[in-house]
């Protein structure tokens, strides 16, 4: 059997690399970083509070959510926003 030699560059190498860490990035924010979240068990425990508190924010439109059809959904960027400019807090 014979043995096969393959010289890459660092060019190349480099190129690859770059490649794969955008088609990672863009993976994972399509399904995790800022996707959806589903239900106010999830939007809840993404935001360390209850379901009955994600329900009661959402009743007083006080917290970013949308709904599909009856469910709660919440895009994770927006509930991140949310927190930073201390919309969690309670007034």
């Amino acid at each position: 059997m014979a043995a096969l030699r393959l010289e890459i560059d660092d060019d190349l190498i480099e190129r690859i690399a770059e490649r794969a860490a955008r088609l990672i990035g863009e993976r994972s924010g399509r399904q995790g970083s800022d996707g959806w979240l589903r239900g106010a068990d999830k939007i809840g425990a993404y935001i360390d509070a209850p379901r009955s508190r994600v329900y009661a924010l959402a009743s007083a439109h006080r917290i970013p959510v949308h709904h599909d059809g009856s469910a709660l959904i919440a895009r994770r960027s927006e509930l991140d926003e949310w927190l930073e400019g201390g919309g969690g807090l309670r007034t």
